[in-house]
């Protein structure tokens, strides 16, 4: 306890010193720009979530150096323009590595983009932000933009008045997962909020989380264009497709996601004789777990959350009907009219699963609709507009 009450006092130490070289340097920024030609540099850091390379991507066509940095690396994805997670696994060096990173980014940054349980600065607690860089950025003229990802804003109280079911309704770890405590949730949104110039709140099931949120941003495009067109090439179900009809589902939040509600649902009308075959997505990279996507018939998201997430979007970039619990496709999806996600509940989903294989030959229009959907609404030029007209309306420069 007392080395860690040391090691916590040294590099509070270098984090004042880190600051103070941070705001001698600010000279430093106008001679880059003007070095620059006065391109504008956008940073995305923190979290590695797997669409935050993407999202830079996307701001690249708006004219800005868009970049992804991150200091460590999921098994799911390392397709980040900056990954330092090399550096941050060598001992002492690995603890100077966000401090370094916090002043060259003083320097390079014309705006930040991070997620809301951490910036660059490791996070300070629980899903919780190192509010001192914030104020430095403000100090600087940084404008600093919150993006959510679900674990970072979600708290118990907001989450059950939801309705059933929820992401609460078979959580075995209170206060590990999410942030859950409402007044300490609540009251980190709040000072985000004063410290930042927007919060984006990017699917439904989010929004109430976060009040005050930007929430028309919806940004998880698909990378359409990547690996010339191949990594997201549509697999449309056909409707002379013969053997049982495939099911996968990318389970990484078993409970949260209703996935044993699906085992049973399959286990259950197998033993009544109807021909399915459940595919477990699990622990896989994200180019291994798109070849198990491409193969089969229909992809089942989650029954419990809410809302989709960048997996069903994925899903549909791909051709492959989408099954999902919306709990207010109204208010929750984008163009609510042209979405073909087949919405299905903990409830009905049995029956939905046994209707689904009696219209195998349906299925096939379901995954070219949605494709469309994808390409019209999710692609990086959509989300790079919806970008765009966000800065325009906030003030700054896209």
């Amino acid at each position: 306890m007392k080395a860690r009450a040391i090691a916590r006092f040294a590099f509070d130490c270098a984090l004042a010193l880190a600051c103070l070289i941070a705001i001698l340097a600010w000279p430093l920024r106008y001679l880059r720009r003007m070095a620059s030609g006065n391109r504008l540099n956008s940073l995305w850091a923190g979290t590695p979530i797997i669409n935050m390379a993407t999202n830079a991507k996307a701001e690249r066509l708006l004219g800005v150096n868009a970049r992804s940095l991150v200091y460590t690396t999921y098994f799911i994805t390392e397709a980040f323009d900056y990954d330092l997670s090399r550096w941050t696994r060598i001992p002492l060096i690995g603890r100077a590595v966000p401090l370094l990173v916090f002043i060259w980014a003083c320097i390079y940054a014309d705006r930040l983009h991070f997620y809301c349980d951490r910036g660059i600065l490791p996070s300070r607690g629980h899903f919780g932000f190192d509010y001192t860089e914030l104020y430095i950025y403000r100090i600087l003229g940084i404008p600093v933009f919150l993006w959510t990802y679900g674990a970072d804003i979600r708290n118990e109280r907001t989450c059950r008045e939801m309705g059933e079911p929820n992401c609460c309704t078979n959580c075995d770890r209170p206060g590990v997962y999410c942030v859950c405590d409402q007044t300490v949730a609540f009251r980190k949104m709040a000072r985000l909020k004063s410290l930042s110039m927007a919060i984006f709140a990017g699917i439904g099931d989010m929004f109430g989380y976060t009040p005050g949120s930007r929430d028309d941003s919806y940004f998880w495009p698909i990378d359409l264009t990547a690996e010339n067109g191949e990594r997201y090439r549509p697999y449309f179900p056909s409707p002379a497709a013969q053997g049982p009809l495939r099911i996968a589902h990318a389970s990484n939040h078993r409970r949260f996601k209703g996935t044993n509600y699906l085992i049973e649902a399959v286990d259950a009308l197998k033993a009544e004789g109807v021909d399915l075959e459940l595919i477990l997505v699990e622990r896989v990279p994200n180019r291994e777990a798109l070849n198990l996507y491409r193969s089969a018939d229909i992809i089942f998201d989650q029954c419990l959350m809410g809302n989709y997430g960048y997996f069903a979007l994925e899903a549909m970039a791909l051709g492959k009907p989408v099954m999902c619990f919306i709990r207010k496709p109204d208010e929750y999806l984008l163009h609510p009219e042209e979405c073909p996600i087949i919405n299905t509940h903990v409830m009905t989903l049995k029956e939905d699963l046994r209707r689904l294989v009696a219209r195998r030959g349906e299925l096939g229009e379901i995954g070219r609709r949605g494709r469309i959907y994808v390409e019209k609404h999710f692609s990086l030029e959509a989300f790079a507009g919806r970008l765009e007209r966000t800065y325009r309306e906030l003030g700054v420069v896209a």
